[in-house]
């Protein structure tokens, strides 16, 4: 039995759902709790190894400014012994790792008149040996190098920005300057040291608390002074990286490494989230390092997805094991819903199963049995009713074909009119009724609505037809034909019934019309050339209220061509499913679209299908009855 029948399956498949529903939700939260979580431990491990690069940046840059500090007396005290001066830079670069170059480098003839004079000591590059020589001339005019030109202007030590050094250590470097001044207070030259940015770079490389993880060392001006990619350094700016980004944070990262600034903002780095903090060294530079989402979530991810393949394990084996359990609970159920078959295939006396349990399956089992009691009694009954109704029904439409049989049926043309009309009861039998009868030259015609539905307005229908018929022979004038139908409705009237007609009479040879509205629909009044409008007729009281009632009637000349449409408010109400009517505006619209030269039957046919139509199949809530006279004594219509 498949999942969707099987009940057990069922119950269990909904155990199943809200559970992985619940546990989907924990695991949400705790998802979410757990990434704040290492996001904020990653942060905070990234600041840690950031602080630790700088202390040790920061420990070379204090060790080179200290050792700096230390000789520069010696040069003041012996800055006229060239051999004293020339050993000082060499015992910088001997006695401190760090620094791979040092030069005292003299104002133009301070030292004895020389146009220069700059002993320099440096690490060679290649074979790492102490070398030193005599730097100045022409095609080194130190004096006008920014080591030499800054500090001398600003009066006080400054780090060079990062430069490659031509002719000296034949590296990239930085240096940091000392001006030296003598009693007065006049500069008199420059004492340096230099540090090799290879060992920086290789020392910030060095700083990857994650696999992806990198990070970057900036001057005042911007300028790479380390960087993974090592064609960027002194040759890129931050700025220069950050416009060739998508995400503008990467700019704010910029500007805020400039102004020497801390903190830490998250980016897109070009379709990877990442996040950076930075901090400024004591020098100007500053430093950032950048940590991928990636990495920092790696691990998460590899316990996210072995947490869910525990859970889906989990929940196969909860759904398999409510189903047997929900199955073996529920075996009573399975035997009562056979009973029920078998009770539903029409087997009334099938056996109800017993059950042992206090519960809800033994109210179920007794309700079973006085479902089944109750079916029994009902189907007794029911055969008894059907009986009856299958009496009540044929009697019905025994009434219905007698109703139908008194209309006229046949519409022969009566002299120079084409009429024909049609009635359609919402019920078996209805109260709508037409007739029409010639006498005296004339041709009279109604169409009537009696009050209610069913039997009685069908018994008052009767009654009225067969009063108009007997007093219309007589060939007496509307008003007194409509006064003698109303007495014969109002004799016997207990029941206060009432009917609604539009009664005429039409002269055959001078197409007068007589006619009489005794509280009916104003009639419709198609003109040859195609205008159409309602008939204003005075107001009469409907027939079958009050004895010898006056009625008035009134004559109107037809016109050849003229078309008269007569109804019963079963058209106008008629209504779609949402309650809208047809209304007398549809009505007044279709009689005015009407093809003059349309027979009555053409009319009524295409009135009764408009009508049909706009109510898209509603349940008819009225009679329906319509009347077409057509007057033409010029062209005989012939009948469809």
């Amino acid at each position: 039995m498949s999942v969707k029948k099987n009940f057990a399956s069922r119950l269990s498949l909904y155990v199943l759902l809200i559970s992985a529903g619940l546990m989907l939700f924990v695991s949400v939260v705790f998802g979410l709790f757990v990434r704040s979580a290492v996001r904020k431990s990653a942060v905070q491990l990234t600041q840690k190894e950031l602080d630790n690069a700088i202390l040790d940046i920061e420990k070379v840059i204090t060790e080179v400014e200290r050792a700096v500090d230390n000789v520069d007396w010696i040069v003041e005290q012996h800055r006229d012994d060239e051999a004293m001066v020339c050993q000082v830079p060499r015992e910088l670069v001997s006695a401190n790792p760090n620094i791979v170059g040092s030069t005292v480098a003299f104002e133009p003839g301070a030292f004895k008149g020389r146009p220069y004079f700059a002993p320099f000591t440096y690490v060679d590059a290649t074979s790492g040996e102490i070398r030193s020589i005599q730097m100045g001339g022409a095609d080194y005019d130190y004096p006008m190098l920014d080591w030499y030109q800054i500090p001398k202007l600003l009066g006080r030590p400054y780090w060079s920005e990062p430069y490659y050094d031509e002719g000296g250590g034949e590296q990239r470097m930085s240096t940091y300057s000392m001006p030296l001044k003598d009693e007065t207070g006049a500069i008199y030259g420059i004492l340096t040291a230099d540090i090799s940015l290879e060992w920086l770079s290789d020392l910030v490389r060095s700083i990857k608390p994650y696999e992806h993880s990198y990070t970057l060392m900036v001057g005042r001006n911007g300028a790479y002074i380390a960087h993974p990619d090592s064609a960027k350094v002194l040759n890129e700016t931050v700025f220069t990286s950050a416009l060739e980004m998508r995400d503008t944070t990467a700019m704010t990262i910029a500007r805020h490494l400039l102004a020497g600034e801390r903190g830490m903002l998250r980016f897109d780095n070009d379709g990877t989230d990442s996040f950076a903090v930075f901090a400024p060294l004591s020098n100007g530079w500053a430093l950032a390092l950048i940590c991928s989402d990636m990495d920092i979530f790696r691990n998460a991810y590899v316990v996210n997805f072995v947490l869910g393949a525990l859970l889906l394990l989990g929940l196969l084996g909860l759904f398999f094991g409510c189903r047997r359990i929900v199955r073996r609970q529920t075996m009573p159920i399975v035997e009562f819903s056979n009973a029920a078959l078998t009770i539903a295939k029409g087997n009334f006396k099938a056996r109800i199963p017993e059950v042992s349990t206090r519960d809800e399956l033994l109210t179920l089992r007794n309700s079973l049995d006085y479902m089944q009691r109750s079916i029994n009694d009902y189907i007794a009954e029911l055969k008894s009713t059907t009986a009856s109704n299958e009496r009540y029904e044929s009697e019905l439409s025994i009434a219905r074909d007698i109703q139908m049989s008194m209309l006229p049926k046949a519409f022969e043309l009566k002299g120079n009119c084409d009429f024909y009309a049609m009635v359609q009861p919402a019920r078996e039998v209805g109260g709508d009724l037409y007739d029409f009868i010639e006498a005296g030259g004339s041709l009279y015609f109604l169409v009537g609505d009696v009050s209610g539905k069913g039997v009685p307005a069908a018994l008052f229908m009767a009654i009225t037809r067969a009063a108009f018929r007997f007093i219309g022979a007589l060939g007496l004038p509307m008003a007194e034909v409509m006064r003698r139908v109303n007495n014969c409705l109002c004799d016997g009237n207990q029941n206060e019934m009432f009917v609604t007609i539009f009664a005429g009479k039409i002269d055959l040879k001078t197409g007068r019309m007589d006619y009489c509205n005794a509280g009916h629909n104003p009639i419709l009044v198609v003109h040859p050339d195609g205008k159409a409008a309602y008939l204003r007729a005075r107001p009469n009281l409907a027939a079958g209220l009050f004895e010898n009632f006056p009625y008035q009637d009134e004559t109107i000349d037809l016109e050849p061509g003229t078309r008269l449409v007569l109804y019963t408010d079963g058209v106008t109400e008629a209504e779609q499913a949402d309650k809208k009517q047809f209304g007398e505006d549809r009505l007044l619209e279709w009689a005015a679209g009407l093809t003059p030269d349309a027979s009555a039957k053409a009319a009524v046919i295409d009135l009764y299908a408009r009508v049909k139509r706009f109510t898209d199949g509603a349940d008819q809530n009225d009679d329906i009855t319509l009347l077409s006279v057509l007057w033409n004594p010029a062209t005989k219509t012939i009948q469809e």
